[in-house]
């Protein structure tokens, strides 16, 4: 398996993202899924080495998050990697959980999933994987046939988890945007808030339970 879906993989179900960083539960499942080995293991000493308590930060003030990559990279260094190794382990990262210009979309597994609750309707268009947003993609949301909300991240088995970009629309005139990190479709730290009528902010989610 390509090591982004690896990762992806191992983020499903009831607290994934957080075992991710549990090294006896996960290592030996991302070597093993992977189809890069070396890779996977850049990528193992990136969650468990040095690095981890930046990367922990990183994810919890993630609208920061190129100023903690250069922090991140030089732990990465100082572990023994290359230069290279560490950019491109960082990158993986960012691919995986859909950073800003690291976003790939395998137009073979592009779907629809539309969901309805009520006068709330939901338009996800994206990879797909078993009729679940399963990879990147954009949803939009509507409720009482009026457009309320667009995201734009990763999906891991029908709930988002990595970075997302948002747009909301405030008391049905004023478009906000929100820059955070979701996991489980909740934020998660500090999720930086651009209103459209007023200066920009921090919201606070819960933290994660990762040591």
């Amino acid at each position: 398996m390509n090591l982004i879906w690896a990762i992806r993989e191992l983020c499903s179900g009831e607290d994934g993202f957080e075992n991710l960083f549990d090294q006896e539960e996960t290592y030996q499942r991302l070597i093993d899924l992977s189809d890069d080995k070396k890779e996977a293991t850049l990528f193992a000493v990136l969650l468990y080495g040095r690095a981890r308590p930046t990367l922990i930060e990183m994810i919890h003030d993630v609208s920061n998050y190129k100023a903690y990559a250069v922090k991140i990279q030089g732990d990465l260094v100082n572990s023994g990697m290359s230069e290279a190794d560490a950019k491109r382990t960082i990158e993986i990262f960012y691919e995986a959980f859909g950073f800003p210009e690291h976003r790939r979309c395998d137009p073979a597994r592009v779907g629809v999933v539309i969901s309805e609750n009520g006068d709330f309707r939901s338009e996800y268009q994206g990879e797909v994987k078993d009729g679940k947003a399963h990879g990147i993609g954009i949803r939009n949301c509507y409720y009482n046939g009026k457009w309320c909300d667009y995201d734009e991240g990763v999906w891991v088995n029908g709930a988002m988890c990595g970075y997302d970009s948002v747009r909301e629309l405030e008391l049905e005139m004023f478009e906000n945007r929100k820059i955070g990190f979701v996991v489980d479709d909740g934020f998660i730290g500090k999720t930086k808030v651009i209103p459209a009528e007023d200066e920009e902010f921090y919201e606070l989610g819960r933290k994660l339970d990762i040591q």
